[in-house]
């Protein structure tokens, strides 16, 4: 008997890193998920109802937390129940690498067996050898998560790294307090240097869009990054991972956020008014103006329904100044893409999960008698619904349906992550008591407004957009 007759079925929840254990588990009954509670609960009486083993897998971060739950039932009735969550390379665990936490910790006390191991171990692993509940953590490293870094230098100090790098480029993510004076500072001494959305302050940034940061990375324009706030959502950062570029941080987690590099921890407050950083900053070193905003106001017109003129189209209508929630995924990216007003920008970044994100929008309402303006995905929202029952007035919810989790298309990986599907939010919607509308001129007058992208436009769109 092979070991997989031991499973009854696998509940398999979409994520960028587990999606190599996919074909691990093709020869089983797979059911695709979004939500990881709702998964491993399936798993759960799937495994109950047959006394076999059910299995949920998850990638990392916080989707594997959404299991406690089900695992601590699981752990009491003594249920046949596995979980089994992708996670980063050892050298990543601990430094604040995106969606990088703890995974041991999160169900310790309430499973009987846990396994850490890389791919090729998960692969001979015998179920039947378990005792459950069980979490096995599998160890995944992608092409750009080369481990061979982690033996470049440490500098002592940023002096000692500014004396080595004559051209940094500036990465500002974000932090708990507000960024916008230390980007204005920035801004003075004519460095170039990308702010990104959750910033607070992207449109003061001197190179407009992350394409040119990478056009530039990609021809070695810059020979060191200084990068200051949280982790980064910026694709330049997982490109560093792979390459031996040197790095400095000013974090105040005093996390690096890569395997290598040097941090110091300090906040952006700190830093601020530190003399000494602002005093060793080198003089300007690039020429020229960032003109990328030109293709892509361009590209907005010639391609009026992709994604990204749409969300152009909700940003131009924003007021500025607004209080904006802006979703994971694929929502925050092209924000950001679009971003040139001066707007009240609040993410979960932290950690980048899907999980929460409107009930996290509607506790900032809770927090202010002004509109928060609060844009998700429609699998981001799939999340959440429950959190539709109550929506406070105050908080006005835009719904990108571009028909499941379309960033698994732009990673290329396998289509069943997609999960693609023809869905819509106005029954449920309308069934909550909500009012409805998928015009963008009704924004200001309705609770849920849902805006349905051209799929083939916005793939036109990127394929002249992309390097």
């Amino acid at each position: 008997m092979s070991f997989m007759d031991h499973i009854e079925g696998v509940f398999f929840c979409a994520g960028a890193r587990n999606h190599l254990l996919l074909d691990h588990f093709q020869n089983l009954p797979l059911y695709m998920e979004i939500d990881e509670r709702v998964a491993s609960f399936k798993a759960l009486g799937l495994g109950k109802s047959r006394n076999k083993i059910a299995v949920v897998c998850t990638t990392s971060g916080t989707a594997v937390s959404e299991c406690l739950s089900a695992m601590i039932e699981a752990y009491y009735s003594e249920a046949p129940l596995v979980l089994v969550s992708a996670d980063r390379p050892l050298n990543l665990r601990f430094t604040g690498a995106p969606q990088t936490i703890d995974h041991e910790t999160i169900t310790r006390g309430h499973r009987r067996d846990y396994l850490d191991m890389d791919l090729g171990q998960f692969k001979q692993l015998d179920y039947s050898t378990l005792k459950y509940p069980a979490h096995i953590n599998v160890r995944i490293t992608t092409p750009e998560e080369d481990e061979s870094v982690s033996d470049l230098p440490v500098f002592g100090g940023f002096s000692e790294f500014i004396s080595q790098v004559k051209k940094p480029f500036i990465l500002v993510s974000h932090e708990t307090s507000d960024l916008r004076q230390l980007v204005k500072k920035i801004s003075s001494y004519g460095l170039p240097f990308y702010a990104e959305v959750a910033s607070g302050a992207k449109e003061l940034s001197s190179i407009k869009t992350e394409r040119e940061v990478l056009r530039l990375f990609k021809e070695k324009a810059f020979d060191g990054v200084i990068r200051i706030g949280h982790t980064p959502m910026s694709k330049l950062w997982r490109k560093l991972q792979g390459v031996r570029l040197p790095v400095y941080s000013f974090d105040s987690r005093g996390l690096k956020g890569l395997s290598y590099g040097s941090v110091e921890k300090i906040s952006t407050n700190q830093l601020l008014s530190q003399a000494s950083f602002w005093k060793e900053l080198p003089l300007p070193w690039m020429k020229g103006e960032d003109k990328s905003t030109l293709h892509l106001e361009g590209l907005c017109q010639k391609y009026p329904q992709s994604e990204i003129a749409l969300m152009k189209r909700v940003h131009d209508h924003l007021p500025s100044g607004a209080k904006v929630f802006l979703g994971n995924s694929l929502v925050i990216r092209y924000f950001e893409l679009v971003q040139n007003k001066n707007f009240q920008i609040m993410a979960n970044r932290g950690t980048n999960g899907i999980d929460g994100q409107l009930a996290t929008a509607i506790g900032w309402s809770l927090s202010t008698r002004e509109d928060i303006y609060c844009i998700l995905g429609d699998m981001t929202l799939s999340y959440d619904l429950s959190s539709l029952r109550n929506l406070p007035a105050n908080l006005k919810c835009i719904v990108m349906n571009n028909s499941g989790g379309r960033i698994f298309e732009r990673l290329k990986l396998d289509n069943r992550l997609v999960m693609a599907h023809s869905q819509n939010f106005k029954g449920i919607s309308q069934g909550l008591g909500l009012s409805y509308s998928n015009s963008l001129t009704d924004l200001d007058t309705v609770d849920v407004l849902e805006l349905q992208p051209d799929l083939e436009e916005t793939r036109l769109f990127l394929n002249e957009w992309q390097l």
